[in-house]
């Protein structure tokens, strides 16, 4: 299943608007590079910050707004901070899907 066809994803007017609000509070910049959005409505994409593969669940407060080329490197792979919080309870078979 592609991304434009998840239950419950944000397209249209209504994923502009949630992009341009989540991207206010993010400062109006990539959540990974910080690069500064123009309009983030059309530049920014959606991330899950805990990774969609891992958690099917499209809440706000796991969404960030990231830059496509930092969207695509990050992929389904857990947050460097995130991932060293989790690690003395995750199983070496967890921490080679997660890495």
């Amino acid at each position: 299943m592609s991304a434009r066809q998840r239950v419950g994803h944000m397209r249209g007017a209504k994923g502009r608007r949630k992009r341009v609000r989540i991207a206010r509070q993010q400062g109006n910049r990539c959540f990974y590079c910080r690069l500064r959005f123009t309009d983030p409505a059309t530049e920014g994409t959606f991330d899950h910050y805990l990774p969609y593969a891992l958690w099917q669940a499209n809440v706000v407060f796991n969404l960030v707004v990231a830059c496509q080329p930092c969207n695509n490197a990050k992929g389904d792979t857990l947050p460097l901070g995130l991932l060293l919080i989790l690690r003395p309870w995750l199983t070496r078979e967890q921490l080679e899907v997660a890495a």
